[in-house]
C-alpha cells in the first residue's frame, strides 16, 4: 500500500517519500483495520518532520498522522458490538499511527462512530483538533473564576473550537491572532467574539481594555517569545495553558513574577484525554458532533490537496495568516 515514509529528518521535500509499505496484519484483539479517506495536516506534521520536535526514527522510517477519517474493514475479536464498530462504518480516529497511509490497524478505544450528518470533512477537522480544544477548555474553566478567557493563535482549528466551546458554556473569549491581516479574516467568523491583533505595540493593553479585566485564562500554541507576554498580561493568580511550541526558540521566563503573582504555567495536549473516564470520553465526544452542528462555519474553510501532495499540504498548513483547515485526501 502507498504511505508518505520519513527516515531522517530535514526540509520535508527532502525528506518525505511517497512509496509503498507493507499492508497492515490483520487486526488483532480488540484492533480495527480502518481505511483512511481523509486525514488532517497539522503545523505540528511539520516540526515533527523537521526534527524541531525530537522523537525516535525506526529503521523502516515514520509514517507521518496521528488523527483521520475513515471506513472500518475488519473487526478484531473482542470488539464490543455496543460501540457500533462494524465493517462499512464511517469512523474518526484518535490517537492512530502512521494515518498518512492507505490502511492503519488502531485500538478499538481510538476508533470513533460519525453520525450520519456529520461530513468526513467535519469530522476530520474535530479529530485531535477538537479533542485539544476540550481538555483545554475543561482546565480554562475550572481556572477562570468566570474572568475572560484569552484565546492565541485563535484563527486556527483549535482555537476556532475554543471559541466556539467557550461560547456553549457561555464564558467570555478573546480571540488574539499574529497579524492585522489575520484579524481581518478571523472576524466575521466569530460573531460577537472581540479579536485583537498583537501584531503592533500596546496590544496587551488592548485585550484588558476589550475584557473589561485583565483574562484569567491565556490558552496558546505558539510558545517562544510569546509565553513571557502572556503571563505579563494576566491577571494576578492567571494560568498559562500551553498545547504547542509553534515557535520552536525556547522561552525566557523569570520565576520571579510566577512567584509574587502567583502565576501558573501548565502544559496539556489531546493524549492526556485518553485518562479520562469512558463515560467523561463518551460526554466529550457527544460535545465535539454537537459542537460542529452548532457552528458549521468553523469547519466550511479549508484547503485539501490529493494524497500525493504531502509536502505542499504541510506548507499550506504552516503558512500564516490561517485560512482554515488543511486535509489530505485519498478520496478521488
Amino acid at each position: 500500500m502507498k504511505a508518505h515514509v520519513y527516515r531522517r529528518n530535514g526540509e520535508p521535500t527532502e525528506v518525505l517519500g511517497f512509496e509503498d509499505i507493507a499492508a497492515p496484519a490483520p487486526p488483532g484483539p480488540n484492533e480495527v483495520t480502518v481505511r483512511i479517506t481523509k486525514r488532517m495536516v497539522h503545523p505540528l506534521d511539520d516540526l515533527m518532520v523537521r526534527g524541531y520536535i525530537p522523537a525516535p526514527i525506526p529503521a523502516e522510517g515514520t509514517v507521518p498522522g496521528g488523527d483521520g477519517v475513515g471506513v472500518v474493514e475488519q473487526v478484531g475479536a473482542g470488539v464490543d458490538p455496543a460501540t457500533g464498530i462494524k465493517p462499512g462504518q464511517r469512523v474518526m480516529l484518535f490517537p492512530a499511527s502512521g494515518t498518512w497511509s492507505e490502511r492503519v490497524v488502531a485500538p478499538a478505544m481510538a476508533v470513533i462512530p460519525v453520525p450520519d450528518d456529520v461530513s468526513d470533512t467535519t469530522a476530520c477537522q474535530i479529530a485531535i483538533n477538537g479533542i485539544t480544544a476540550i481538555v483545554l477548555m475543561r482546565a480554562a474553566l475550572a481556572a477562570s473564576g468566570g474572568a475572560p478567557l484569552l484565546v492565541t493563535a485563535a484563527g486556527s482549528g483549535v482555537g476556532h473550537n475554543l471559541i466556539a466551546l467557550a461560547q456553549m458554556h457561555d464564558a467570555k473569549a478573546i480571540a488574539l491572532v499574529r497579524s492585522d491581516a489575520g484579524a481581518a479574516i478571523l472576524a466575521p467568523s466569530v460573531p460577537g467574539v472581540a479579536v485583537v491583533s498583537s501584531e503592533h505595540d500596546g496590544w496587551a493593553a488592548k485585550v484588558t481594555a476589550t475584557g473589561g479585566q485583565a483574562p484569567a485564562v491565556a490558552i496558546d500554541p505558539i510558545g517562544g517569545e510569546m509565553s513571557a507576554q502572556l503571563l505579563n498580561v494576566l491577571a494576578d493568580g492567571g494560568t498559562l495553558l500551553t498545547y504547542g511550541g509553534l515557535d520552536p526558540r525556547p522561552s525566557a521566563i523569570s520565576t520571579i513574577p510566577l512567584t509574587v503573582r502567583q502565576l501558573t504555567l501548565r502544559g496539556l495536549n489531546a493524549y492526556g484525554w485518553l485518562a479520562s473516564t469512558p463515560v467523561q470520553r463518551a460526554s466529550d465526544i457527544a460535545d465535539l458532533f454537537e459542537l460542529a452542528r452548532r457552528a458549521p462555519q468553523n469547519f466550511a474553510e479549508y484547503r485539501e490537496f490529493v494524497f500525493t501532495q504531502a509536502t505542499e499540504a504541510l506548507a499550506a498548513a504552516h503558512a500564516t495568516p490561517r485560512r482554515g483547515a488543511t486535509i489530505l485526501t485519498s478520496e478521488t
